[in-house]
């Protein structure tokens, strides 16, 4: 896509189709003149009286044939002009979702799924519109003036003809006047649509929380606010569509009067015969269709115009994390060796740095658990591994390589991932698992939800592992989405695998059995493990413990113990929680127990 012009671009790479098209339109176009001329002459001799039954059934068969060529010729030629419409509607919605595919995570930080959705639906299908009525209308409207001037001119007479077209140049300032009120209107109008579309996207998202908080009334009023100014805006712009079509309308008329008074006063002179003032007017009649017509072109072109700066926009922007110029395609696989060397790094747009001077080293093979309290920059680290971010260079290096010099394909290929957020697909739990470019079998998916303790409640669902799941993985619990995503990243069989909280939404006898079966996973293979829990953390070869953005503690489970820090201070409280929650629940097994006595003596 050429990043200053969608149509231009659109337009040389089809030059020889459009050539075509505009061929079959203008051979259609040709056609039409012949009718005034057949009429012209029909009124002629019909006025003479030497029209006789002969001739008049050949001006009707003549008339008949050119009927049906111009529906020929014109059906042919829309046919395939909206055909290069569809392909380049195809076309753009597919390079826009390639190009989003290539864009940064920070980019979809700062934009709304509605307004995503108004480009790639809306906007694009204006592009359609345009490329598809817009151009055929204008091509024909162009071509037929110009035969239909030059034929009124030439047949009839030319004063006549340029007194008539005088009143026609108004339409241009008309255009001109109303160019940049309809352009911000359909701007307006397109982003009350984005407003509407993500107002039901988060509506249908969040609608358990809706309920849960008894706020379908106050989501009522909001979407009403949003749809009432979809309304307006849309309003707005069909109020001033509908004005420049009614002062276009007006302005044609006059045309026409001029025609019908100085073409009547000319043949009562004598100046033009009665068959070429019929044949005049019907030329004008012809040529008043198409000229409307470019005045609603005019509008959609204002649309076309908005949109296209939009989706230029997108175009345009530049994705942040792309394969640096350093990268050696010859890097193919990765050992896992981590070293972290006085890296500080910023979010974009950040007061503070998330990471200050951390430095570390993962030996090949070896388990590294991150722990700290929420927003100490452990995620922060799991972003850059996998360069979701980057990190400044020099910085981060795996098996001896700046992270830059590695291809993302073969960096992102080599690490396992499982997210904080636990995204699933609205496809089927198979899908979800085995989502990687290269094809697992159906022992390997079994094998990883096996690993990953989620088997047991797939096979309880009717349709198992072809179970559809809802939006984002809504129709599973929590735990069952985090096991799922595990499995995602256990199947890879991946150099690294990193852990993000992956194990906070299970219960501890759940996450003693995922974490032995991560026994064999893990070995031999680099793991960092990122949690708050001290149970999924403890037992991992080193432990850093991270605070606003530093590490604060490192060492083994025990060291950290001893040192009487941080570390020490969660692990604590993490077991007068557990005591405190074993105590309650002694308690109500001793009640229920009591209940249950007392009613049996009843």
């Amino acid at each position: 896509m050429e990043n200053n012009n969608i149509f231009w671009s659109h337009i040389k790479r089809n030059r020889l189709p459009y050539l075509m098209g505009f061929a079959l339109l203008s051979i259609s176009s040709i056609l039409q003149l012949i009718i005034p001329w057949l009429l012209g002459r029909f009124t002629d001799s019909l006025q003479a009286g030497g029209l006789t039954y002969d001739k008049a059934v050949r001006f009707g068969v003549w008339m008949i044939a050119a009927g049906f060529g111009i529906a020929f010729f014109r059906s042919v030629s829309r046919i395939y002009l909206f055909r290069l419409s569809r392909q380049l509607e195809m076309r753009v919605r597919g390079e826009l979702f390639v190009h989003w595919e290539k864009l940064s995570a920070q980019y979809f930080n700062n934009r709304r799924i509605g307004d995503l959705m108004s480009h790639a639906i809306s906007d694009v299908g204006v592009i359609r519109e345009v490329t598809m009525s817009g151009y055929f209308n204008v091509m024909e409207a162009v071509f037929l003036i110009v035969v239909s001037v030059a034929a009124m001119t030439s047949s009839v007479n030319p004063w006549l003809t340029l007194l008539t077209m005088l009143p026609l140049p108004l339409l241009s300032l008309l255009a001109y006047r109303f160019n940049k009120r309809i352009m911000q209107q359909s701007a307006d109008m397109q982003s009350a649509i984005s407003d509407l579309t993500s107002r039901v996207q988060e509506f249908t998202a969040g609608i358990r929380i809706v309920k849960a908080f008894v706020q379908e009334k106050a989501e009522r009023e909001l979407f009403t606010q949003d749809n009432r100014r979809a309304v307006e805006m849309n309003r707005r712009y069909v109020r001033s569509n509908s004005l420049f079509g009614a002062l276009s309308a007006g302005i044609v008329g006059l045309s026409f009067l001029v025609s019908v008074v100085l073409g009547g006063i000319m043949v009562l002179k004598d100046i033009i015969t009665l068959g070429e003032f019929v044949a005049f007017n019907t030329y004008l009649s012809l040529l008043m269709g198409p000229i409307e017509s470019l005045g609603r072109v005019v509008n959609l072109l204002q649309r076309g115009k908005a949109s296209e700066l939009r989706l230029l926009e997108i175009f345009n922007t530049q994705p942040d994390v792309v394969d640096d110029v350093v990268a050696k395609p010859e890097i193919q696989t990765i050992g896992g060796e981590i070293e972290i060397r006085d890296l500080t790094f910023s979010y974009p747009e950040a007061k503070r740095p998330s990471l200050r001077n951390v430095s570390l080293k993962v030996p090949k093979g070896s388990s590294l658990a991150i722990a700290g309290r929420v927003g100490s920059g452990k995620s922060t680290l799991a972003h850059l591994l996998v360069r979701l971010y980057n990190p400044p260079k020099g910085t981060v290096f795996i098996d001896g390589h700046d992270i830059h010099e590695i291809p993302l394909r073969t960096l992102r290929g080599q690490i396992g991932i499982v997210p904080q957020d636990q995204f699933l697909f609205s496809s089927t739990i198979r899908d979800n698992i085995g989502f990687d470019p290269k094809p697992y079998s159906d022992e390997q998916v079994v094998e990883a939800a096996k690993i990953a303790q989620v088997y047991e409640n797939i096979v309880e669902f009717p349709d198992q592992f072809d179970t559809a799941l809802g939006e984002r993985g809504i129709s599973l619990s929590g735990g069952q989405r985090q096991r799922v995503s595990i499995a995602r990243a256990v199947i890879k069989k991946p150099s690294v695998l990193i852990f993000d909280d992956s194990l906070s939404a299970v219960d501890t006898i759940t996450e003693d059995l995922i974490l032995e079966g991560l026994e064999s996973v893990m070995d031999r293979r680099t793991t960092i493990i990122i949690g708050h829990r001290i149970s999924s953390v403890q037992s991992a070869d080193q432990i850093v413990v991270m605070d606003e953005g530093r590490i604060v503690e490192r060492g083994n489970h025990e060291q950290l113990l001893a040192g009487g820090g941080i570390y020490a201070d969660m692990y604590h409280k993490q077991l007068l929680d557990q005591e405190a929650k074993r105590e309650d629940g002694q308690e109500r097994h001793t009640a229920a127990s009591q209940l249950m006595r007392g009613g049996a003596g009843a």
